[in-house]
């Protein structure tokens, strides 16, 4: 009896694991968008944040995707494919489904065993809208 409990959750552990660090796999767009690498250093901060742009808008890191469920599911706030990252095109952006993709992107390492997807908003959008329920906030200072 306690060796059928010890491999129980040990399945339960590893399916919440995979569940957790699942993102909805898609392919690129025929015409994928290239986002661009860049830095944005505000007036004032000692250090500044990675960028990815494309038409005019410059995206930092906001947070995580809040997991949903027993299973801590994060597919749910995939959105559509949008492109990926000069030269590398594992690395995905993806919209924020409910979301416009004016304001807020995912960022997701496609193929990693571990990579966890991350939130980005337009840093035009400081002070704006309010924070969909699908994202927790790391707490940057740009964003406070």
């Amino acid at each position: 009896m306690r060796r059928k409990i010890c491999i129980a959750l040990v399945l339960c552990t590893m399916c919440a694991a995979l569940a957790g660090c699942g993102a909805k796999r898609q392919p690129l767009p025929t015409e994928p968008v290239i986002f661009q690498k860049g830095e944005f250093c505000p007036p004032g901060e000692e250090s500044g944040y990675a960028t990815v742009e494309y038409d005019g808008k410059r995206f930092i890191l906001y947070g995580g995707i809040r997991p949903r469920g027993p299973l801590r599911d994060l597919s749910y706030a995939f959105g559509d494919c949008l492109g990926h990252v000069e030269g590398d095109e594992n690395e995905r952006i993806f919209a924020l489904k409910g979301c416009s993709p004016d304001e807020w992107l995912i960022e997701y390492y496609e193929g990693g065993i571990m990579e966890q997807p991350m939130v980005m908003r337009e840093i035009g959008t400081r002070g704006g809208s309010s924070l969909p329920d699908s994202v927790e906030s790391f707490g940057y200072e740009y964003w406070n």
